[in-house]
C-alpha cells in the first residue's frame, strides 16, 4: 500500500513539472517580447558559479504605497518603445493594458516593488560579457505573467 501512495505521489509530482514546464514553453513561443532597464549589479557567487545579480530601474522608480488597498499581487502597465524598451505607466489597478501597452506582474516589497527573478545564472567564464548587459529580454503574455528569457547590452542585442 506504502509503494502505491508514493508511486502515486511521483506522478502527481511529476505531472504538476510537467505542467509547469508546458506552460513556460508556451510563454517562450508566443509571449510579446519586451525589455526592461537594469539597474547595476554584480556577478559571481561560490555555490551557484557565474551569476548575475538582477535589479531592475522600474523598480527603483515606482513606489506602491498608493496600493495598499489593490490586489495583493499587482501588476504595472508597460508601454513599449521602438526597440521594445518598456516604461513605467501606472499600476494595473488604475486601469487595464491598452494599445502598445502590457500588464506585468510584480510583487510588493514593503513601499516598493520587486520584478522576479532575482539572478541570472550563466556559463562559468561568461562573466565579462555578462557584465555588459543592460536589459533584461522578457516574454509577457497578455495576463501579465513573464519569463525572463535572456539579457541584452546597451544596443539592445540578445548577448548569447
Amino acid at each position: 500500500m506504502r509503494r502505491i501512495l508514493f508511486l502515486l505521489c511521483g506522478l502527481g509530482v511529476l505531472g504538476f513539472l510537467g505542467l509547469q514546464v508546458r506552460d513556460a514553453e508556451a510563454l517562450i513561443a508566443s509571449g510579446e517580447v519586451i525589455l526592461l532597464d537594469l539597474a547595476p549589479v554584480d556577478p559571481r557567487s561560490m555555490m551557484q558559479g557565474d551569476y548575475m545579480r538582477l535589479a531592475f530601474a522600474i523598480e527603483r522608480q515606482v513606489k506602491s504605497s498608493d496600493t495598499e488597498d489593490a490586489d495583493p499581487a499587482p501588476a504595472v502597465i508597460l508601454a513599449v518603445d521602438g526597440r521594445r524598451v518598456a516604461t513605467f505607466r501606472r499600476f494595473a489597478a488604475e486601469g487595464g493594458a491598452g494599445p502598445g501597452e502590457y500588464a506585468f506582474r510584480v510583487r510588493r516589497d514593503g513601499t516598493s516593488i520587486r520584478i522576479e527573478p532575482h539572478s541570472f545564472l550563466f556559463q562559468e567564464g561568461r562573466a565579462d560579457e555578462f557584465a555588459k548587459a543592460r536589459y533584461g529580454i522578457f516574454r509577457v503574455d497578455a495576463t501579465g505573467r513573464h519569463l525572463l528569457t535572456g539579457l541584452a547590452d546597451a544596443e539592445a542585442k540578445r548577448i548569447d
